[in-house]
């Protein structure tokens, strides 16, 4: 069910557009995404931390392959489009670059969602 337009109108410009593309106007299954989505990063940020502390390079990318769709979807496109670099990094660059963008991706997760 969608939500009245006075409450949508009042939520930041990118959560907006969030609605809109991604839940079909319905304010209320975006909070109840966002609220999960919130509970869960920091569990997200534990696994991309522990394949930091492995060496892992697969497990780093999935780690910032996941924010990424999690984050695009919440209306995040600058995280989201973030991840995705540390998710290449991952993959292509060498693991220092991938380590500290990994590092720059958690502080600005943390800090876009008051996680600290």
């Amino acid at each position: 069910m969608s939500q009245p337009m006075a409450a949508i109108d009042q939520l930041p410009a990118h959560e907006q557009e969030a609605i809109a593309v991604y839940f079909d106007g319905d304010a209320e299954f975006y909070r109840v995404f966002l609220a999960s989505a919130v509970q869960q990063f920091p569990a997200d940020l534990r696994e991309g931390d522990a394949a930091v502390q492995a060496g892992d390079v697969q497990a780093l990318r999935r780690a910032a392959h996941t924010l990424k769709g999690v984050l695009l979807t919440l209306g995040h496109a600058d995280l989201s489009a973030f991840a995705k670099t540390v998710e290449l990094a991952a993959q292509q660059a060498p693991w220092d670059e991938a380590v500290a963008g990994w590092r720059e991706l958690s502080a600005r997760l943390i800090a876009a969602f008051s996680l600290a």
